[in-house]
């Protein structure tokens, strides 16, 4: 599908996983991935590597719990290419932890990243979006709806981006930009790696699955391949599972 050629695409939390999967799929439909990470050469390994097999890429390290961090990847998303066309809003982290073993201090850390830092991005890129058509897509996750998977501040984190991906739904709909979410489950990364260490928990975890598999960064790459195209452009404020049939 090389429908991105020439086309801008900026994927926080790049450097590893989901987000690295899904910046390699734009550059091989022929866009410049931009790599925002906080993880430096995980991210400028990402970035070469793109650059020397699809097209040029760009890596900048940023936190996106630190709102100025963003409005530094926004000048240089400008300064390197001059537009934007494609936001994925991804970085995050997780931990599976009960209410009572949450301290005051991981609750904020979890809030700070996964929801904060997704206003954040949104902030820094807003006008650009209000002025150029384009496309927005929050990473999220199952656990909104569930409250599985991770902890309780995850869970809220989560549910926190579906409520702003709606919001700006309907800021930006009007404005030509289409905004949607993935909320994947059970993606092979290092996260899943973490949470569910053991076979003997991958075991009960694959019993929940309906296809019986765990799903690859690259299942939802091509799910955000096809939002980020024009054939997605009646497809606005969804939430799309990419879960092998769990919730449901």
């Amino acid at each position: 599908m090389e429908n991105m050629q020439g086309k801008v695409a900026v994927v926080t939390g790049a450097a590893k996983g989901i987000g690295r999967s899904i910046a390699e799929k734009f550059a091989q439909a022929g866009a410049h991935a931009v790599i925002v990470d906080f993880d430096q050469a995980a991210g400028e390994a990402t970035a070469e590597q793109l650059s020397q097999e699809y097209a040029q890429a760009l890596f900048v390290k940023a936190d996106v719990s630190a709102a100025e961090d963003l409005q530094q990847v926004r000048e240089q998303v400008f300064a390197e290419f001059g537009r934007i066309d494609v936001l994925v809003i991804n970085a995050g982290i997780s931990y599976r932890h009960s209410v009572e073993e949450i301290s005051i201090e991981e609750w904020q850390r979890v809030l700070h990243i996964n929801l904060d830092g997704s206003f954040y991005t949104i902030k820094a890129f807003y006008e650009d979006f209000l002025s150029n058509q384009g496309k927005i897509i929050f990473v999220t996750s199952g656990s909104a709806i569930t409250g599985t998977g991770g902890g309780a501040h995850y869970a809220s984190s989560k549910a926190g981006q579906h409520g702003l991906m709606c919001t700006i739904s309907k800021e930006l709909g009007p404005k030509g930009v289409n905004v949607n979410a993935i909320a994947p489950r059970v993606i092979q990364t290092e996260i899943l790696d973490h949470l569910y260490p053991d076979e003997a928990s991958r075991a009960e975890l694959l019993k929940k699955i309906p296809i019986s598999r765990i799903g690859q960064p690259e299942d939802i790459a091509n799910l955000a391949l096809f939002l980020a195209s024009p054939e997605s452009s009646y497809i606005h404020g969804q939430i799309i599972l990419a879960d092998g049939g769990r919730t449901y």
